[in-house]
């Protein structure tokens, strides 16, 4: 996990961007001696509570110096959920200028509501992975605010229902939650699909890879 900014570097890893990649360059060598895949997070892409709006060329670079020191894939994230689908498309269209469009990934927070905004946008760019949490969990400590990820069972239902296969089994998604709410009683859960039920909303039927 690296950021676009420096202020959210030091704050999250306590070192600078340059200082992270030298870090993770150690980690990158060490895996591929072993085969092991390496994925490289990139948080802030779309706003930053310290430094604010961050450009599509800052993001750019750090995804070269990602991929440069071996990792095989690099996430956009949009850590604080204030991004548009606006700002995610330049993102990935910057981006995918030095990177294949098929090793770009994409990690939303729903702060603003503008989550799935934001997955729709990736898919017309031709992302095809997403990060994603049963019941919208999760965070960052460093990221005063900002909601959990983009929930799953809300994402695999507006996947499903353009006919895109995902493999994932939406009435097991909400068993999960359910569990989740007894083991967790404390955490706020999120998530349309969960409030709505989706009796009489059948997914339609994957035709899409």
């Amino acid at each position: 996990f690296g950021a676009a900014t420096e202020a959210f570097s030091k704050k999250n890893t306590n070192c600078t961007i340059a200082e992270s990649v030298a870090r993770f360059s150690e980690v990158c060598d060490e895996a591929l001696k072993h085969s092991i895949k390496v994925r490289g997070d990139m948080s802030v892409c779309l706003g930053c509570p310290y430094e604010g709006e961050v450009s599509a060329q800052a993001v750019a670079r750090l995804a070269q110096e990602l991929a440069q020191i071996g990792c095989g894939q690099v996430t956009i994230c949009d850590t604080i959920g204030t991004g548009t689908a606006g700002q995610m498309r330049a993102a990935i269209e910057a981006v995918a200028k030095h990177i294949p469009i098929e090793r770009i990934a994409v990690h939303v927070h729903d702060t603003y509501g503008q989550a799935i905004a934001n997955i729709y946008a990736a898919l017309e760019c031709g992302i095809s992975i997403f990060d994603s949490s049963v019941a919208g969990l999760g965070g960052c400590p460093f990221a005063p605010g900002a909601s959990g990820n983009i929930v799953t069972e809300d994402l695999v239902y507006m996947l499903e229902s353009m006919g895109f296969r995902t493999g994932v089994d939406l009435d097991k998604l909400l068993a999960v939650r359910s569990i989740l709410s007894e083991g967790i009683p404390q955490e706020p859960l999120y998530g349309y699909v969960a409030a709505a039920g989706i009796k009489g909303a059948d997914c339609a039927v994957a035709t899409q890879g």
